[in-house]
């Protein structure tokens, strides 16, 4: 453990912002419940309404939505009565309730958390995000601080957080408080305990899962009984509330853990200003700000969760340095690799477009399903285009992600399209270019009956012109036709060249802005009425075959995952390298010991014009306790965050600002920053700072950065000294303990192997047995593979194991 401690010499108050999880700290928190059938009648009833009032231009639109308008009256009913028993049932141990949806940024995230009975805290966590329809389950055994727990909750950053109703009343549990008070943005959901069950969570996840990942995922989480339970919570509760479902076998599940990455608890995040600026709650002057020079939305999403949970994985780390250090050079790859990143769009929402079914078919379902065959069709294109500067790269990570973006079914979805959609098929993002772009996207020999249809269109979009030049030249006005999804076709001039006429009577629906004439006519509101009709025909007859194509597409939708992994780390390794081109950094070294030669402050450099004055930095083994000491503005908090930005960094895969650095990698992060009091707890500045003191010293590790600033601000002169003693004397001897019990497994190595393989031997034959069971249904490829797997894990499991116990 590394501690690095700073005393002031004097004792002014600043700002607190540093709530670690287990302390006390409380805000208002909402929590609804979605456990009424009811409930989710209600949505589907004001979405069926919805579908109604915006598709009703025509009869054919109206037998479209025929199936949803009979049932209005019925939810509305049933939405009645279901609010009237969420308003009797909203108070849970003083809880109140609240709409859920997506947040501010588009985050729309359901996290699924359910806690095992026994005296060990055995979570089980499932996170669904809608936007990108990725599933990540987790099961850990955390301690009572929850620390492990409120770290993958702030990682994740859900929107909603469900939560068994046993866990909520009569009073809630210690788990529900800590998520209360660690978790302010979010909306906590009681829901029925039924809902959690690892056997429907099995199910879901067996319906759900990619053919390709099947057999090895459910081999490994076949006993993770808690993260089953979560996932069957989770998917319970998207299909009833919100009355989304994915397509079967289409949905690529993630397994994780804390041991992968450093744990930084949410309070350490803000307090280094990792992601969330505590002035503007933006993400300028931030390490992610600084850092962020992404180019497509997949790349923005890893940097931030890399930022968040950098890698404990020294071989990762340095095959990320490795390609930042060849992109940096090689100036020719670098701009090909930019500027084809450019043009991708978000590859996460395509797929969650292909995955996710609707509960009901619309006319506005038809059209975002052309929407995205087109946007999939450029989306091949510029990954071709991405692929082409890598090729012959003898980069390890470089030659992996060109393997992923030239995955042959990635042709094959070319090739399907060509077969169904007009070779010139763009995809545009004007409006009316877009809606001619759905319009004549399928080709006509698909059906017989589209050319018809088109064929009206167009008709009537030459007789509305013809209309207009008939205004034009009768009322020798200027006309310009303009077009929005709001208002179709309508006409438009200038006060100017009205030279002061006032408009004639036929124009109406006139909007004024600035010296701009909106306006219609009735003959105009006809004519969009039938192309609406036409183009109605149209979308209709197109749907058979878009569907038809995407579910051959979906046959194979992993290759998109890999695809859009491959392009986000593609992305932040040119991040990094654009980072290195405009500022002075050099490639970080991993050793035991913590060495920085003319270190700086990676934020402050950036933001600041002035020339930032460097530090050096010095920890081993022997050095791991230090005390800064300074006068007040002399730099010291800044020298403590710049310690700990520098280790994210390295960490990440990133160079950083120094003229040399070698660092050795870090498991967590901890840190006391900031002073001030807790008016909602009564809680004084004495009080929260040892709440977060206890805290820290409480869940160190042998492998922990700790930076504690200014301890025993708010005291008199000679209690402070005191307690700083007393806290100093005590964090020197948890490290010297931990210190011996590195140094004591490191003579029992023969011993811990041996308990190690026959843990890891008794794992492998578990497996084995449920191999057995499930043989029938896999290919003798697939068991081959699924034995192969097993095995290097048992393997891999005793060397790691031994590895710890070595202290590596």
């Amino acid at each position: 453990m590394s501690t690095i401690h700073s005393v002031a010499s004097s004792r002014t108050n600043t700002s607190f912002a540093h709530h670690p999880p287990g302390s006390t700290h409380q805000k208002s928190q909402n929590i609804s419940r979605a456990s009424s059938p009811a409930h989710a009648m209600s949505v589907a009833s004001s979405s069926a309404t919805s579908n109604k009032n915006t598709s009703s231009r025509s009869k054919k639109t109206s037998n479209y939505n025929n199936s949803s308008k009979r049932n209005t009256n019925v939810d509305s009913k049933s939405h009645t009565s279901s609010s009237k028993s969420n308003q009797r049932q909203s108070k849970i141990s003083g809880f109140s309730s609240k709409s859920v949806g997506a947040s501010k940024d588009g985050r729309n995230i359901i996290a699924a958390i359910v806690e095992g009975r026994g005296t060990g805290a055995e979570i089980g966590m499932c996170f669904c995000d809608l936007r990108t329809s990725q599933v990540v389950l987790s099961q850990i055994s955390d301690s009572f601080t929850y620390v492990n727990t409120l770290y993958m909750l702030n990682l994740y950053q859900s929107t909603e957080i469900l939560l068994a109703e046993t866990a909520l009343e009569p009073t809630p549990s210690k788990l529900a408080k800590a998520i209360q008070e660690n978790c302010p943005g979010s909306t906590i959901t009681a829901i029925s305990r039924r809902f959690f069950s690892d056997r429907a969570g099995t199910e879901y996840v067996q319906r759900y899962i990619l053919p390709e990942q099947s057999t090895s995922f459910m081999l490994g989480i076949a006993s993770k009984y808690f993260c089953l339970s979560a996932t069957a919570a989770a998917m319970k509760h998207m299909e009833e509330s919100r009355n989304s479902v994915f397509i079967n076998h289409s949905v690529q599940f993630k397994y994780r853990g804390c041991r992968e990455s450093m744990l930084i608890d949410s309070g350490t995040a803000r307090n280094l200003e990792l992601t969330v600026n505590l002035s503007s709650q933006d993400d300028q002057g931030t390490l992610f700000g600084v850092l962020n020079q992404t180019l497509t939305p997949m790349g923005n999403r890893l940097l931030r969760t890399n930022i968040l949970q950098p890698s404990k994985d020294k071989r990762a780390i340095s095959s990320r340095l490795d390609s930042v250090e060849l992109l940096s050079r090689n100036e020719e790859l670098f701009y090909s690799v930019r500027e084809a990143l450019k043009s991708i769009p978000d590859v996460d929402h395509l797929i969650t477009s292909f995955i996710q079914e609707p509960s009901r078919p619309t006319i506005k379902v038809s059209e975002q399903a052309i929407n995205k065959v087109i946007i999939l069709k450029h989306t091949l294109r510029t990954i071709e285009l991405l692929a082409q500067p890598l090729a012959g790269c003898t980069d390890r990570l470089l030659g992996s992600v060109y393997n992923r973006l030239t995955d042959p079914r990635l042709a094959r979805f070319a090739e399907l399209i060509d077969q169904f959609i007009e070779p010139d098929t763009v995809y545009e993002k004007r409006p009316v270019a877009l809606r001619n772009q759905r319009c004549f996207a399928v080709k006509a020999r698909e059906n017989g009956l589209l050319d018809v249809a088109r064929l009206t269109y167009k008709e009537t979009i030459e007789d509305m012109f013809e209309v207009v030049n008939g205004y034009a030249e009768q009322y020798a006005i200027n006309l310009k036709v303009q077009f929005n999804t709001n208002m179709g076709y309508h006409l438009s001039t200038t006060t100017d060249l009205l030279d002061g006429r006032p408009l004639p009577l036929v124009f109406v629906n006139v909007v004024r802005k600035g010296r701009t004439l909106s306006f219609t006519t009735l003959d105009l509101i006809k004519k969009n009425a039938k192309i609406e009709d036409s183009l109605t025909e149209v979308y209709m007859m197109s749907d058979a075959v878009v569907k038809e194509l995407a579910c051959q597409i979906r046959a194979d939708i992993g290759a998109l995952y890999k695809a859009s992994e491959a392009v986000a780390m593609l992305d932040m390794l040119s991040s990094f390298a654009y980072q290195c081109s405009i500022s002075d950094y050099v490639r970080p070294h991993f050793t035991d010991t913590m060495a920085v030669k003319q270190g700086r402050h990676p934020i402050i450099e950036r933001l600041h014009e002035n020339a930032f004055v460097p530090n050096d930095i010095y920890a081993s083994y022997a050095h791991t306790f230090q005390i800064i000491t300074g006068p007040n503005m002399s730099g010291k908090s800044t020298y403590l965050r710049q310690v700990a930005l520098l280790c994210i960094m390295a960490q990440i895969g990133s160079f950083v600002p120094a003229e040399y650095a070698t660092f050795r990698i870090m498991g967590q992060l901890f840190s006391r920053i900031c002073n001030d009091d807790n008016i909602e707890l009564n809680a004084s500045t004495f009080m929260v700072e040892m709440k977060e003191t206890a805290y820290i010293l409480q869940n160190v590790s042998d492998k922990c950065l700790v930076i504690m600033d200014e301890l025993g601000r708010g005291l008199l002169l000679a209690k402070a000294i005191r307690l700083s003693q007393d806290i100093t004397d005590r964090a020197d001897q948890v490290s010297r303990q931990l210190l011996d019990l590195a140094e004591a497994n490191r003579t029992k190595v023969r011993s811990q192997s041996v308990v190690y393989r026959r843990r890891c031997l008794s794992e492998l034959a578990h497996r084995l047995i449920l191999l057995q069971q499930h043989k029938n249904q896999i290919s003798r490829k697939e068991l081959v593979q699924s034995l192969r797997e097993m095995w290097v894990d048992a393997v891999s499991g005793v060397v790691f194991c031994a590895e710890e116990a070595r202290g590596v």
